[in-house]
């Protein structure tokens, strides 16, 4: 597919991560988002959650040099969607409003690894480019000229940087704060006890609550991370997580084969939080490991057991991260729960280009109005931190 060229790069289009070698991607990840490895999005591909079928086209961007071995300089993992699942920033009533005026709102562009709602770069380079700002300017020259090419009816980049967010600002793209991540900053703790400390006398007691009623149940925490992790956790991590879809009724986005391809071909990534009752695996909890944040990604359990969520979810993994000084746990987006437990809120940045110029100042007054909401939002929560001082 034809996209910007200049005399020393050549820009492809790819339609499988297969079609480049995954050091030759891998070196433009930041080694703090495993998410966004060769190895996740290939897990995607070959459990067939990313597919034609599911709506998900793989239509990744690179950049290599011209006129020399296919060196890559710049990446940018995209797919052509048909629906608006399995993204977390939400423009349903986008397409709504495509639809009523008669303009088809699908398919559309995503930039983003898919049902991963956590920040990281997506304008990704290689650590040897001299010349990034300009690979990232090209990257995203290089997604409008996709945007045409397939007459798709927008471009969509999210959970990007605020870095990033400014440069596709400047080349045209509509900037959206739409939602909040909640994330828990380790403060150099040397303890779970230290860590609780800092909290207000009545969420530590609360905290301490919820850590007793589970150990009362007679259930036991296990951490199996790395080559630790055997087939029969991975089964049971997948039964728990099809247990909780189907109790909530929400779409299943990953099948029991993802589970097992993605933990055989990057286990170093994945740390796994398992309760046990009376000798058998009741609940648990898949976090993504990167350089120095851990990601809090899937869960479930049998049934309902009381605290179970917030221990397996949440102070399992900061206590993993204290005694293994880790420098913060992302928690993901949604949830004001988070907050009485360590999580602050932090706003989430994505960017946008329509191709009608009919939606695009409405869009914009939208977004507007959108980003002071959630500027006043975050304040807001910011002012209920459970901290003895609020973080700044």
């Amino acid at each position: 597919m034809a996209t910007p060229e200049t005399g020393k790069w050549k820009t492809a289009v790819i339609h499988s991560i297969n079609e480049i070698d995954a050091l030759e991607w891998n070196k433009c990840v930041p080694p703090d988002y495993p998410f966004l490895r060769h190895e996740f999005l290939l897990a995607l591909e070959n459990s067939n959650c990313v597919s034609n079928h599911t709506g998900w086209q793989p239509c990744h961007i690179l950049i290599r040099i011209r006129n020399s071995p296919p060196t890559v300089l710049g990446a940018m993992p995209m797919y052509l969607k048909s629906h608006s699942w399995g993204e977390y920033i939400f423009d349903w009533s986008w397409a709504d409003a495509y639809h009523r005026n008669g303009f088809q709102y699908y398919p559309k562009l995503i930039v983003q690894s898919p049902f991963t709602p956590l920040t990281s770069p997506k304008l990704l380079f290689a650590p040897n480019a001299t010349d990034r700002a300009q690979i990232q300017q090209h990257l995203a020259a290089s997604a409008v000229a996709v945007l045409q090419k397939m007459q798709a009816s927008s471009c969509h980049l999210l959970f990007i940087t605020a870095d990033e967010a400014n440069i596709l600002k400047n080349n045209g793209f509509l900037s959206r704060i739409g939602t909040i991540e909640f994330i828990w900053r380790n403060r150099e703790y040397e303890s779970m006890e230290h860590f609780l400390s800092g909290l207000s006398s009545k969420k530590r007691k609360n905290v301490r609550q919820e850590r007793n009623s589970v150990a009362q149940q007679g259930i036991r925490i296990e951490t199996v991370s790395g080559e630790e992790i055997e087939s029969h956790h991975w089964h049971a991590i997948e039964h728990f997580y099809s247990k909780t879809i189907d109790k909530y009724g929400s779409i299943k986005y990953l099948s029991p084969e993802f589970f097992q391809f993605a933990g055989q071909q990057m286990p170093e990534n994945f740390v796994l939080f398992l309760a046990e009752q009376n000798g058998r695996y009741i609940g648990g909890s898949v976090c993504l490991k990167g350089a120095n944040t851990l990601y809090g990604r899937y869960w479930g359990a049998l049934r309902d057991y009381q605290a179970l969520h917030f221990e397996i979810c949440y102070y399992s993994a900061i206590e993993y991260c204290i005694e293994h000084g880790i420098a913060s746990y992302n928690a993901g987006v949604q949830g004001e729960h988070k907050l009485s437990r360590g999580f602050l809120p932090e706003l989430v940045h994505s960017s946008h280009m329509l191709s009608s110029v009919e939606f695009e100042r409405g869009i914009q007054n939208y977004l507007d109005r959108e980003a002071i909401q959630m500027v006043h939002y975050q304040k807001i929560l910011e002012s209920r931190s459970p901290y003895k001082e609020v973080e700044r």
